[in-house]
């Protein structure tokens, strides 16, 4: 199979592949092996002899949900009683290479009046992504696979307290 697989398939794929060729326990099932699996996903492809999973593969990064609306989301972040205000995280070698990150506009909550409610604290909504990172290995270009930390939203939440 030379075409590249959607993100998504390749998922799909993979989740299949791990769940029919161990059982919970963590023993394989007889007569499932994940190479007969791939051909009845994929008919017609071949599979490599060897099942262990690739140190290199080939990726497409191309987006393909971009229609998300932009504009629900900062309305959001502004009317939040926990408002945050986005910065753009920028990387020339990383894909993506712009980032969203959101901060917090204050340390307390706001009440619906706007005014600052100092019994509650606003706090950071954090969610580690995936990224790709470009590495220059003499002349040639690999990337690898990064994570990386990044502030989605803001909350509210009660203090904590420290009896004595």
């Amino acid at each position: 199979c030379t075409a590249l697989l959607q993100p998504r398939s390749l998922l799909l794929v993979l989740l299949a592949l791990l769940s029919a060729s161990t059982s919970p326990l963590g023993k394989s099932k007889p007569g499932l092996k994940p190479e007969s699996l791939f051909k009845q996903v994929y008919p017609g492809c071949s599979t490599q002899k060897d099942s262990k999973f690739p140190q290199t593969v080939r990726v497409n990064v191309s987006i393909i949900n971009t229609n998300q609306d932009t504009k629900a989301s900062l309305d959001v972040s502004s009317r939040s009683l926990s408002p945050w205000d986005y910065r753009i995280d920028e990387d020339p070698n990383r894909f993506p290479q712009a980032i969203a990150d959101a901060k917090c506009r204050h340390s307390r909550c706001v009440n619906p009046d706007g005014q600052l409610d100092h019994g509650l604290n606003s706090i950071p909504i954090t969610q580690e992504i995936l990224v790709l990172r470009r590495e220059q290995k003499g002349c040639q270009q690999s990337y690898r696979l990064e994570k990386k930390l990044i502030t989605v939203g803001c909350t509210c939440v009660t203090p904590l307290m420290q009896h004595q």
